[in-house]
């Protein structure tokens, strides 16, 4: 992949489809789209590539050989690393039971096959919109949370509130004390 190609991207998929024609299909219609499109055979490898190179959304079949579907939401949600990752659930099963467990491991949406490529693509980009809000909103109370930092705090009663800098230059590393 080039430069180019990367900074054209409208992000990136990880597919893990134990199906060829299937990720060939998912392939070939989210790279119209725009997106770059990574594709394998099993969970297992879905999540070894998706911690080696973090993806914006996964789309994941339920039903796969080495690994299945929810197995591999399980191992991706328990990772601090991939925790963050969307993943929609591709799946012939349109049974509730089956939506009911996938969403108990993890899964954020689901799109049932055969799939309309429209849906599919307004699907992941809802989920990148998402993962972007989510991450403005912590970006924004990380940030509160610095400002705290420098906030004055009383230091006893009666005394003058005592400023970060003034913990910071007043600490006995600074001014040779020990405590």
């Amino acid at each position: 992949m080039d430069t180019n190609e990367t900074s054209r991207s409208q992000g990136t998929i990880l597919i893990a489809d134990d199906d060829e024609p299937t990720r060939e299909l998912l392939c070939q219609i989210l790279r119209r789209a725009g997106f770059v499109v990574r594709a394998l055979e099993n969970g297992q490898l879905a999540c070894l590539e998706a911690r080696r190179d973090a993806p914006d959304v996964i789309l994941m079949d339920w039903v796969m050989p080495v690994m299945d579907g929810r197995a591999a939401v399980e191992e991706l949600k328990s990772d601090p690393r991939t925790r963050g990752i969307p993943i929609i659930m591709l799946t012939a099963q349109s049974e509730i039971d089956e939506r009911v467990i996938a969403l108990g491991a993890g899964v954020q949406d689901f799109v049932t096959k055969p799939f309309e490529p429209r849906e599919l693509i307004a699907r992941i980009e809802q989920q990148m919109r998402w993962r972007r809000m989510l991450a403005a909103d912590a970006n924004v109370a990380f940030a509160a949370d610095r400002l705290a930092l420098y906030r004055p705090v009383p230091s006893g009663a009666g005394d003058q509130p005592e400023s970060f800098f003034d913990r910071i230059w007043g600490s006995p590393a600074k001014t040779g004390k020990r405590r």
